[in-house]
């Protein structure tokens, strides 16, 4: 995809997101939470990844849900925070801070643009979330 196909799509991502983009099979997310034996710093990681076929064209993580225990230090990673990334994956760590001990449901959203054919022929913008269970001491 060249650059002006590129920012085409990522504009268009970022327009529809808001509006049309819907969960689908072409994306799935994963979160995972390091256990904490007691309050302070969490690492959690979270892995977009399109379905066969498919390539992820753009991607971003919001931050949609935390227990009462917990604190994100960050609560939107754009594209540019990513840990890694490839043309069907892409990975992104961040922090929490437990204030306390407990356990309780964390939930993260995926939003992207996928897209499948040559040289993204055919893009769409797709959500997929994503949930942990936070264990705190």
């Amino acid at each position: 995809m060249d650059r002006t196909a590129y920012a085409i799509a990522s504009l268009s991502a970022l327009l529809a997101l808001t509006n049309d983009a819907h969960a689908d099979e072409s994306l799935t997310a994963t979160l995972q939470c390091d256990r904490a034996v007691e309050p302070g710093r969490l690492r959690c990681t979270v892995e977009a990844r399109a379905a066969s076929g498919r390539t992820l064209q753009w991607a971003d993580v919001v931050v949609i849900e935390l227990p009462e225990l917990a604190q994100a230090l960050k609560g939107r990673l754009a594209q540019g925070d990513s840990i890694s990334r490839d043309a069907t994956t892409e990975r992104w760590a961040f922090g929490l801070v437990a204030k306390r001990a407990g356990e309780g449901t964390a939930k993260v959203r995926v939003r992207a643009v996928v897209c499948e054919g040559d040289a993204g022929a055919h893009c769409t913008t797709v959500t997929a979330e994503a949930v942990t269970i936070l264990h705190v001491g």
